[in-house]
C-alpha cells in the first residue's frame, strides 16, 4: 500500500482553494438571501412608509383646500406671520437672543 505524499507548496495551494471556495459559497448565500428575503421586506416598509406618507399629504391638502374655500387661510396666514414677526423682534419690542447665546449666569 501506497502513502500518499503532498508537499508544502500543494498543500498551501489546496488550502487556499479551499478558502476561496467556502467564501464565494458564502458570497453567493448571502446575495440570495438578500434578493429573495430583505429586500422584498425593504419594499414592502418602503411601501407602507410612503402610502402613509401619501395619505398624510392628501388630508393636509384637502384641510388648506378647504380652509381657502371658506376663507379661514386668510386669518391663519395673518396669525402666523404676525407670532412669526413677533419671534423675530420685527413687531413688539427687541428680539432676544437664543437661550444659548444669552449670558444669565453674572459669574462668566
Amino acid at each position: 500500500m501506497e502513502t500518499l505524499q503532498i508537499d508544502i507548496a500543494t498543500l498551501g495551494w489546496l488550502l487556499f482553494a479551499a478558502a476561496a471556495g467556502s467564501s464565494i459559497l458564502t458570497l453567493i448565500m448571502v446575495a440570495i438571501l438578500g434578493h429573495f428575503v430583505v429586500a422584498p421586506r425593504v419594499e414592502r416598509k418602503i411601501d407602507v412608509r410612503l402610502e402613509e406618507g401619501a395619505q398624510r399629504l392628501e388630508e393636509n391638502i384637502r384641510k388648506r383646500l378647504v380652509d381657502l374655500l371658506t376663507g379661514r387661510s386668510k386669518e391663519v396666514i395673518r396669525d402666523r406671520a404676525r407670532d412669526l414677526a413677533r419671534g423675530m423682534g420685527l413687531i413688539g419690542g427687541a428680539r432676544r437672543p437664543p437661550a444659548d447665546d444669552r449670558d444669565d449666569d453674572p459669574g462668566h
